[in-house]
């Protein structure tokens, strides 16, 4: 129960940190730490050292560091969102927010190590010089956008991937550019710039490294994210309010779940709510692992059968890790008619979580033409201690044969 309360807490952003803005009120203060995961420790201007926790104020001249698998977000005074991603270490060099842009607002960070995102606030939409980031071989200017910004001192494998020595910075929105000794390079959306030292000439990248595919996003303060009722009505509808989920089964209708089109008696889940993308890649990486068992809710149906044969889920079971932000292990056991399936495959939230491609599928048919099976298995997560999947699986040999179905599972 203990990791279960742990897990629902991530979407929930207590009123103190309102008040505890409020009871900040001196000048040098320059944000709040929204959220804190793992080991983060803040060197303040003065030179005594805290951990940072979530509500605590950080002021100008103070360093963030945060360790492996460590992460903090900050809303700072105009409103910008700061991600202080793993390893790194970043300083607020300068806050000035009278709280309007009347040409005296100025923000300015030094990043030494590491990486952090940026949704910027107020400032620098008008006065765009005013936002400023350094580092100790370049600085970035920013337009007003949502970017990301990673320094390397040495060479360094982060996550599994390999970054060489430098300053890369990566668009999301807006607009940025890397200035060097030598030049500059502007930087557009889905675009990363790229200067090695403080000799080199910045330029853009042919390709995103895939450690910013690792980063954590902002969390939303919400308390998950609402669904709208976009598919049609749910027959032989059940399910458990408290749980915000219904399952039933759709009939002679073209349902779309998560974007797909199936034909025919198709089983059902619809979520009241559900993690985005974002909420879950911003998981705390000390809740390290979980494991989400099926509760006996769901279906599979057995393609190209007039009528569509419906059968059943034995057990469904997925192991994650969210230091790594994988799925360790998808196992699944299922029966339509005379045919049983078995399924087994891994892989990283991306494809998992929808609208990914899914992790890939390995398996038998036992009842089938062909033993031989392969597929593939995505879903969502909801409040944290349950998930929603679907799954698709198909024979490899002649004669085609094929299964899709879904399942609710509670995390232990």
């Amino acid at each position: 129960m203990r990791y279960m309360n742990r897990f629902q807490g991530l979407f929930v952003l207590s009123a103190c940190l309102l008040s505890a803005w409020a009871s900040q009120a001196l000048a040098s203060t320059a944000g709040v730490f929204q959220f804190v995961a793992g080991d983060v420790r803040v060197a303040l201007a003065e030179g005594d050292e805290r951990p940072a926790a979530k509500g605590s104020p950080i002021s100008v001249g103070d360093t963030v560091t945060t360790a492996k698998a460590s992460m903090a977000q900050i809303k700072m005074g105009d409103g910008a969102i700061i991600v202080v991603q793993p390893e790194s270490k970043l300083t607020v060099t300068e806050f000035s927010y009278a709280g309007k842009e009347d040409g005296t607002e100025r923000v300015q960070f030094r990043l030494q190590q590491g990486g952090f995102r940026s949704v910027t606030g107020a400032i620098g939409h008008t006065n765009k010089g005013n936002y400023m980031i350094e580092t100790p071989i370049a600085h970035i200017g920013v337009r007003g956008t949502d970017h990301e910004s990673w320094y390397f001192p040495t060479a360094t494998s982060l996550n599994g991937e390999s970054a060489e020595v430098g300053l890369y910075n990566k668009v999301n929105v807006g607009l940025t550019y890397i200035q060097t000794s030598t030049g500059e390079v502007a930087i557009a959306p889905n675009q990363v710039g790229y200067a090695a030292s403080a000799l080199d000439q910045p330029h853009l990248l042919g390709a995103i490294p895939g450690f910013f595919n690792r980063s954590f996003e902002p969390r939303s303060a919400r308390s998950g994210v609402s669904q709208p009722a976009s598919v049609p009505p749910i027959a032989a509808q059940g399910g458990r309010s408290a749980l915000g989920v219904d399952w039933g089964t759709w009939h002679g209708v073209v349902a779309l779940a998560n974007g797909r089109a199936a034909n025919g008696a198709v089983p059902a889940i619809a979520l009241a709510k559900m993690a985005s993308p974002a909420q879950t890649a911003a998981f705390p990486p000390q809740v390290i692992t979980a494991t989400y068992d099926y509760v006996g809710k769901g279906g599979v149906v057995m393609d190209g059968a007039t009528p569509p044969t419906i059968g059943k889920v034995n057990t469904l079971s997925v192991g994650i890790n969210l230091t790594t932000q994988t799925i360790t292990n998808y196992s699944v056991n299922a029966t339509a008619g005379a045919q049983t399936w078995s399924g087994n495959g891994n892989g990283t939230f991306t494809q998992f979580v929808q609208p990914g491609p899914g992790i890939p599928l390995v398996g038998q048919c036992s009842g089938c033409t062909s033993t031989a099976a392969q597929g593939s298995a995505g879903g969502v997560f909801a409040g944290g201690n349950r998930m929603v999947t679907d799954f698709n699986m198909a024979t490899t040999g002649p004669g085609t044969q094929s299964i899709r179905g879904n399942g609710l599972s509670l995390a232990k």
